[in-house]
């Protein structure tokens, strides 16, 4: 499942924010663009964890 083979890529403690843009991406709510945009605000250093989540999605 995709939320397990995310895990790898999320840092111990996700930002609750980022785990609220995270969230409704998964479920669809959100699209990928948006997802990308808003998902780093609360830290920039969530930019490569953004594009390992997209990396990991795209192989599941």
């Amino acid at each position: 499942m995709l939320r397990e083979s995310i895990a790898v890529c999320l840092p111990e403690r996700l930002h609750p924010i980022s785990r609220v843009y995270l969230e409704n991406w998964l479920s669809g709510d959100l699209s990928t663009a948006e997802f990308l945009r808003w998902f780093h605000m609360p830290n920039s250093d969530y930019i490569a964890v953004a594009n390992c989540i997209l990396t990991v999605a795209a192989g599941a």
